[in-house]
């Protein structure tokens, strides 16, 4: 065989073998399956249909889905678990008044180091099952809670 059909032959099986577990596990390889769910709701406590909700791997879109009538969720989706990668959801409110809440489920040790991320952000553990009740506010009440947990300063976490 000649190095070009051995080079050939390496790039086939580098895309057939990993298309090859995924079709019969249905998950990437390495990847762990997860499930995240909970409720959006306002500050009363009423469920908000129509929510986005989205999680991003290092900036990538890894699946997202949209609340139910009465808020509720459930987001399915692949992470790998040994990689040094932030993972962020975003609840994203229909028009109106409410906000976006982001929520931190793993920070890579280089965001930590920048402090890209706000500590006034919730942070949770990556884990297959992670369940989150997020509670959407407007600005007025968005910024107050911040105020109230003094976390607008920046400093430590």
């Amino acid at each position: 065989m000649t190095r070009s059909w051995k080079v050939l032959a390496i790039l086939v099986a580098a895309i057939v073998l990993p298309a090859a577990v995924l079709a019969q596990t249905g998950q990437a390889p390495g990847r762990t399956q997860g499930v995240m769910t909970g409720t959006a709701a306002d500050a009363a406590g009423a469920g908000v249909a129509g929510t986005q909700v989205k999680i991003f791997e290092e900036g990538s879109l890894l699946a997202e889905t949209t609340t139910e009538a009465d808020g509720r969720y459930r987001l399915e989706f692949e992470f790998l678990p040994d990689i040094d990668w932030t993972i962020v959801v975003w609840f994203v409110p229909p028009a109106g008044e409410l906000i976006p809440e982001i929520v931190i489920l793993r920070e890579s040790l280089k965001s930590k180091d920048l402090n890209l991320w706000s500590t006034c952000l919730p942070r949770l553990d990556l884990e297959a099952r992670v369940r989150y009740d997020v509670s959407l506010l407007n600005e007025t009440d968005k910024l107050a809670k911040m105020s109230e947990l003094d976390c607008m300063q920046g400093g430590d976490r």
